[in-house]
């Protein structure tokens, strides 16, 4: 659970404080839109907003975007549509929701997101915009679960073409390091599905060599295994050798996996903020030339039903993304059910016309 946090009155993206400017954040954007309501609308009306806001609040951070962190630019339509698939699993942990409910969460995020494009405060375009409204109107009527964006194979393997295609000096230590570090970032990823938010929380002594796996400590302290292929172990290894951390006189155990190289961080092994990890992500995605929304929790979606084609088993991809309801992990089926049909249509040639 978030706290709710006091609003305060903010009239501009950049906000000032003492000799600081800073880009206005979610959360700013979100106590800004709720002092708008409060000027025409009753308290009760918007204490029902805020509590929308604050579960949308809570799936922005588990979705790896910290509202107190992450700029109000960077917030997309694709996030406002998997709010309500984590809304119905993760939140409501798969129990029947009043209608009447769901659409008090649907009107608060529809009405925030209006407000963010008249104020100018999101970069959404028309399109998407309009991709949101169709979305609701149909959890409206038929209150179904939204199937997870998933990104074409093709486009997760250009993503990582890229990182290892970047061309580096190999006399520049950190920026070495970067590209090493890099490359582990998206092929851990890739290869096991984990958070974000989980990634920058793993320390080496998390690392299990004997099985080629790591613990990770998830969302309300629960802790699992998740296994890395051999692409993914080898990019973590080069990735650690290439840091010489035995040098620095620290136990290895306590640093973290991936780790700053910049010069702020100067020779301390400081952890990775998961704002810098979406930064990585996104220059990969442009350096690869990649035009289609891609994010590192969309890695997470593929991973989900990559297993789940191969296995046949949702219990089994439960316990690999640390899903606490069954309820969340079921709409990989719906997603593994559509690429079949897709794939059977394609085999046998009908549906053509």
């Amino acid at each position: 659970m978030i706290p709710s946090r006091r609003r305060v009155k903010c009239s501009w993206v950049n906000i000032v404080k003492g000799n600081e400017t800073h880009a206005m954040t979610i959360l700013d954007a979100i106590d800004r839109f709720l002092n708008y309501l409060s000027a025409g609308q009753s308290e009760r009306t918007v204490k029902t907003y805020e509590t929308a806001l604050n579960r949308f609040r809570e799936y922005l951070t588990e979705a790896d975007a910290p509202p107190l962190d992450t700029q109000v630019t960077q917030l997309t339509v694709d996030q406002a549509i998997d709010f309500v698939h984590w809304l119905l699993g993760e939140h409501f942990r798969g129990q029947e929701v009043p209608k009447s409910t769901l659409r008090t969460y649907l009107s608060s995020l529809s009405r925030f997101y209006n407000y963010l494009l008249r104020e100018r405060l999101a970069e959404i375009s028309a399109a998407d915009h309009q991709r949101m409204v169709d979305s609701y109107r149909d959890f409206r009527k038929g209150y179904h679960r939204p199937l997870p964006k998933l990104p074409p194979e093709e486009a997760v393997g250009e993503l990582i073409a890229a990182a290892r295609s970047r061309q580096v000096d190999a006399d520049h230590q950190r920026a070495r390091l970067r590209r090493l570090r890099d490359i582990a970032i998206l092929e851990i990823l890739r290869a096991t599905g984990m958070r974000v938010g989980e990634l920058v929380a793993l320390r080496r002594g998390d690392l299990d060599y004997r099985n080629q796996a790591a613990i990770v400590h998830g969302k309300g302290n629960r802790e699992r295994l998740v296994y890395l292929d051999d692409r993914a172990w080898q990019a973590i290894n080069v990735y650690l050798q290439a840091r010489q951390d035995g040098a620095r006189g620290r136990a290895l155990y306590q640093l973290p996996v991936v780790a700053r190289h910049d010069r702020g961080a100067g020779k301390q092994v400081l952890p990775l903020s998961t704002n810098t990890i979406r930064r990585v992500f996104d220059d990969c995605r442009k350096l690869a030339g990649i035009e289609q929304p891609l994010t590192p929790h969309s890695l997470r979606h593929a991973f989900a039903t990559k297993v789940l084609e191969a296995t046949g088993d949702l219990a089994i991809v439960q316990d690999l993304l640390g899903h606490s309801s069954p309820a969340t992990t079921r709409i990989y089926a719906k997603v593994t059910s559509r690429r079949l049909h897709e794939a059977h249509r394609r085999a046998f040639e009908y549906g053509k016309e």
